[in-house]
C-alpha cells in the first residue's frame, strides 16, 4: 500500500472519521450488535474523539472544524437538492436539454467548493494540533479502515468478476 503524503489528503480522509462524534442529532438506529449509524460512521467516532485525549486547544479546533464541515454538508445538501429540482423542470420539458441536465453535477460541485475547501483546511489546522500519540492512533484507525475496504473490494471483485 501507498503511505499518504499529503496533509490534505490525510484530512480528506479525517474528515467523517472524526466528524461524526459532534453531530449526535443526526444518530439512527442501526443493525444489532452495531454500533449507532451517524454521520458518517456513528458512536464510533466519539469513542476514538475520547480517545484522542483534546487538550482545550486541540478541542476547540475541533469544533470549529466539525462547524465548518457540517456547513459544507448542508450547502451541498441544498446544491443536491436544487440540481434534483432543475432537472426534473428540465426533463417536463417537451424538448428538454440534455446538456443542462448533465452539467448540473458540476454546478452543484462548484457551487459548494468554497465550503468544502474551508471545511477541509480547518481539519488541517485540526491536524497540525495533534501530538505524536494522537496522530498514531488516527493513522492506526486509518490504515485499519483502508484494509478492510481493500477487502471489501475484493471480495466484490470475486463475487462479481471484477
Amino acid at each position: 500500500m501507498k503511505p499518504l503524503k499529503s496533509v490534505g489528503r490525510i484530512a480528506a480522509m479525517l474528515i467523517p472519521f472524526i466528524l461524526s462524534a459532534s453531530l449526535p442529532t443526526l444518530t439512527q438506529a442501526a443493525p444489532p450488535g452495531m454500533p449507532d449509524i451517524g454521520m458518517p460512521f456513528g458512536n464510533h467516532f466519539a469513542a476514538m474523539k475520547a480517545k484522542l485525549n483534546l487538550n482545550a486547544t486541540q478541542d476547540a479546533q475541533y469544533s470549529v472544524a466539525s462547524q465548518a464541515t457540517i456547513k459544507a454538508i448542508e450547502a451541498a445538501r441544498k446544491a443536491r437538492t436544487a440540481s434534483a429540482a432543475t432537472a426534473k423542470a428540465e426533463l417536463a420539458k417537451v424538448d428538454p436539454d440534455f446538456g443542462r441536465i448533465l452539467m448540473l453535477k458540476e454546478e452543484a460541485q462548484a457551487a459548494t467548493a468554497s465550503e468544502r475547501k474551508t471545511a477541509i483546511s480547518e481539519w488541517v489546522k485540526f491536524t497540525q494540533l495533534l501530538s505524536t500519540e494522537q496522530k498514531a492512533l488516527i493513522k492506526g484507525q486509518l490504515l485499519d479502515r483502508v484494509s478492510r475496504a481493500d477487502e471489501m473490494r475484493e471480495k466484490f471483485r470475486q463475487r462479481h468478476g471484477g
